[in-house]
């Protein structure tokens, strides 16, 4: 992220809102919107469907408060997250936001303010039922993740928050108990990202959490331009950063910390705020992936009896192909190119690229970013919330990212820089190259964009997005392209495995062609999206043959699936249950 860098002594010093790091010239506005309309290559002026801005419509009325001060205290800028799942079981997607402050009391520490959580009606609309729900966590908070902790069949949430984290068990119907000092996965650090998955293999979820940076209102620093007396957000070298946490689930909502044993990487350079699982070495075993601020990612390779090792630099990840560490936010981890393996695709800064690394196989990688067109069209922005998803249901993955700047008066120091930022969605081409289609799509508003989730919320068999916005209101962007291609949807209830299938690898064959998806317990930025996979089908008309391997080890095939559906197969049976779109 741009912070501003402290000046020590007198004005004399000379300011440096950036990095230092360098891609190309702020002057050359020219070229960037050259190398853009080159980008979008020969699709880009076509018919396209769009997203509509429907928040207000649907009833999802949320605004994220930083409650900044003036003091620019750097967490006030980071958040927030946001989720989408089923809380209650009606089989209707809900959404669950994250929150910062409301006010300062006396002007010191921010005040508090609950998160929010919207259920979703059979009309299809959301109704606000946080009080009185014990799901309105008061903490300052960051992000959001969840999981069906003691297999109960109810997904509970874990909130990551600047101090003490909250666990949140689901007592089923919308209502929630604070479990978290008896399940002993508090801390007391800034926590960013989180995430649940099966690390041992036996059966229950595990929880890794993301920590950022080892700042605390005591040790807040001033930054900015003292010659002229203009205060902003510290870059993050100003902190040393935190390590993370690995805490296994023992049964019974009761944690232990194994980080240490596991083999987690305790460095000062550690300043995570984006987190993926995926099996990148095909080992069988569930490898971690952390995406941190300017300094190298971090790539924990699996191994038996619940070790990790620390491979980014060897794995070809820890740096984009120029070999500089970048400023990593977001992160979504998918097979975008359709040779079955886990690519990896991050949101940076301005004057840095997003950066695409493609998978060679066995935990290898290679930095991609410059043939896909996904690069230059990303370096006047500030890229976070990002997903990879199928928009127009043609049967490749997509990528989405939301922008927004961190430096609030940015325009003083860069008057051609913005605040607010447009986001983008990248159309696959099916060749390696991506082309920019958000102007089409009706992605013109400007947003101070965070976190993002996915999901069918209105259930016609394509992928929504929700969106988060730093001090200000959420979006909720419904798919329009649901009669246009066929899809189908898959979800999982593992038996042997944990109940979500967090982790497993889902395949179909549609004719000669095979789509290859991952199942994600966390991505994109402090977020996580609805647990549901759709394969777009074009317009095949023909049955759908699904494989699932399973975080067990198992694989079951089924034949003769139907597009227009969404599907649940259970791990082990022939059974399903299918759902008609709408």
């Amino acid at each position: 992220m741009r912070y501003g860098i402290p000046v020590e002594g007198d004005s004399s010093a000379v300011f440096c809102l950036t990095t230092g790091r360098r891609l190309v010239g702020r002057d050359s506005v020219l070229l960037v919107l050259l190398a853009t309309i080159l980008a979008a290559g020969p699709s880009a002026g076509a018919e396209s469907p769009r997203f509509i801005e429907s928040s207000a419509r649907l009833g999802v009325v949320f605004e994220h408060r930083h409650s900044g001060t003036g003091l620019k205290y750097m967490h006030e800028t980071v958040g927030s997250g946001v989720a989408v799942l089923d809380l209650d079981g009606d089989g209707r997607l809900d959404i669950y936001f994250v929150q910062g402050a409301s006010r300062l009391p006396k002007g010191e520490k921010p005040g508090l303010a609950p998160n929010r959580l919207f259920r979703q009606t059979a009309e299809g609309l959301f109704v606000d039922i946080t009080q009185g729900s014990g799901a309105g966590d008061p903490g300052y908070g960051m992000g959001v993740a969840y999981g069906d902790v003691d297999r109960d069949g109810d997904p509970d949430l874990y909130l990551t928050n600047l101090g003490r984290n909250t666990l949140l068990r689901n007592l089923g119907g919308g209502r929630f108990e604070d479990v978290t000092e008896a399940a002993g996965v508090g801390g007391d650090q800034w926590s960013s990202a989180a995430g649940f998955f099966d690390a041992d293999g036996d059966g229950d979820l595990d929880l890794y959490v993301v920590n950022y940076v080892d700042f605390t209102f005591d040790n807040h620093k001033w930054c900015g331009n003292a010659k002229h007396q203009i205060r902003s957000y510290c870059h993050p070298d100003v902190y040393a950063g935190v390590t993370d946490v690995l805490y296994r689930n023992d049964g019974d909502f009761r944690f232990t910390d194994v980080s240490r044993e596991a083999g987690l990487r305790a460095s000062a350079d550690a300043k995570g705020l984006g987190l993926a699982f995926a099996d990148f070495d095909r080992n069988g075993i569930l490898d971690i992936f952390v995406a941190n601020d300017s300094s190298r990612n971090h790539l924990y390779l699996g191994g038996e009896g619940l070790r990790y090792e620390e491979n980014g630099l060897l794995a070809g990840v820890a740096f984009n192909g120029s070999g500089d560490a970048e400023a990593s936010m977001g992160v979504a981890v998918d097979d975008v190119d359709g040779d079955g393996l886990a690519d990896i695709f991050l949101t940076h800064l301005g004057d840095e690229t997003n950066t695409l690394y493609h998978s060679l196989g066995g935990g290898l990688f290679h930095d991609g970013t410059s043939a896909s067109g996904l690069g230059i069209p990303s370096l006047p922005w500030v890229g976070f919330g990002t997903l990879l998803f199928d928009h127009d249901n043609d049967g490749d993955l997509d990528v989405f990212v939301t922008n927004g700047e961190v430096v609030d008066n940015i325009e003083l120091y860069e008057p051609k820089r913005s605040y607010r930022q447009p986001s983008q969605l990248f159309d696959n081409l099916g060749d390696g190259r991506f082309s920019d289609l958000s102007a089409q799509l009706g992605l013109e508003e400007l947003l101070v964009g965070r976190g993002a989730a996915a999901g069918d919320l209105d259930g016609d068999g394509d992928v929504d997005v929700v969106i988060t916005q730093n001090n200000g209101p959420a979006r909720v962007l419904l798919n329009q392209t649901g009669s246009n291609n066929r899809s189908i949807g898959i979800r999982l209830h593992g038996v042997t495995s944990n109940l979500e299938g967090f982790g497993a690898r889902v395949e179909i064959l549609v004719g000669d062609r095979r789509q290859s998806r991952l199942l994600h317990s966390s991505s994109s930025y402090l977020s996580q999206s609805a647990p549901e996979i759709y394969f777009g089908l074009g317009t095949w008309e023909g049955s759908v043959e699904v494989i699932v391997r399973w975080p067990s080890g198992r694989v079951d095939e089924h034949v003769g699936l139907e597009a227009g559906y969404l599907v649940s197969l259970t791990e082990g049976s022939n059974d399903r249950e299918e759902v008609p779109f709408r």
